[in-house]
């Protein structure tokens, strides 16, 4: 589901779009489960998947969630982290099969939210803080969990796409369309064309390329983005400069003690929801004039 702000759709997965991969797995007779770990501030319970609009999805196609920072977790030592990944069990089994499914936007700290970065949700360990306080490590954390836990299919999905500044703060633009891949890698690449984000500047992307070209190819009956969707998303693209500037900018936040943050950021969260309404994704309105245009 991601981090994002309740009520926010661009921000985090939409369970519209998750109830329609549910039923054409199901139709190929597998049986799903939709799963995130907890986060900083926010615990994947009852509540907050009411929030988010999965529990009465979830229960209507009698589909369980699984909570991944309960489950039984591994910790696993990786190249280039200098701290253990918490990870759950019940991902690294061979017969279970991950469909990572996320909405892509940009992002204040790594660049962009697409395929890799979407398994840091799947980290068991709820004070993910700790990933923040090295400034590399976000990226390492971020590359050897999305590769120790590569995604049989990616998806990045959305009706909206979040540009700007994600995942908190993010501009609407017309998207409707679905990316999906095998490779994580060169999926993210594709992506990264589109929200106009140099793919080279992506450091946990560079981790798992391994030096390697990427390099992807279209299905031949793939409907691409028009031009005057792509260069609005690119009006409203982080860039590098913004990313180095706010990830050192919100370092010191970081360390903020973990009880503190459970009992005290979940009760502000309309806040954020009431920002963004007003002051961001208000702006939806003049992206909308430009998206008759397109049409």
């Amino acid at each position: 589901m991601g981090g994002g702000i309740h009520h926010v759709l661009p921000t985090y997965s939409d369970p519209v779009i998750c109830e329609a991969i549910i039923k054409k797995v199901k139709k190929m007779g597998g049986v799903p489960f939709v799963c995130e770990a907890n986060m900083r501030a926010h615990i994947m319970h009852d509540k907050l998947l009411k929030i988010r609009g999965y529990f009465d999805m979830l229960e209507r196609n009698n589909v369980k969630f699984v909570n991944l920072s309960t489950y039984t977790t591994v910790d696993m030592e990786c190249h280039y982290l200098d701290i253990p990944l918490k990870l759950p069990e019940i991902l690294l089994k061979p017969e279970v099969k991950i469909i990572s499914f996320a909405p892509p936007k940009h992002h204040w700290e790594c660049g962009i939210t697409c395929n890799q970065k979407n398994m840091y949700g799947a980290i068991a360990e709820q004070r993910k803080s700790i990933f923040h306080r090295k400034y590399d490590r976000i990226d390492n954390a971020v590359a050897a969990a999305s590769r120790i836990m590569s995604p049989d299919i990616n998806i990045l999905a959305t009706y909206d796409l979040g540009a700007g500044m994600g995942p908190h703060f993010v501009v609407p633009i017309k998207f409707n369309r679905l990316v999906i891949s095998k490779d994580m890698v060169r999926g993210d690449k594709a992506m990264a064309e589109i929200l106009g984000y140099p793919f080279d500047l992506i450091k946990y992307a560079k981790i798992n390329a391994s030096n390697r070209n990427i390099e992807y190819e279209l299905h031949p009956e793939s409907q691409y983005p028009k031009k005057e969707i792509l260069k609005l998303i690119k009006e409203n693209s982080i860039d590098y400069d913004n990313v180095n500037f706010w990830k050192p900018a919100l370092y010191l936040q970081y360390f903020i003690p973990h009880r503190f943050q459970i009992k005290v950021y979940p009760p502000l969260e309309f806040i954020f929801t009431w920002f963004n309404k007003t002051f961001v994704t208000s702006q939806n309105f003049i992206l909308g004039l430009k998206r008759e245009k397109v049409k």
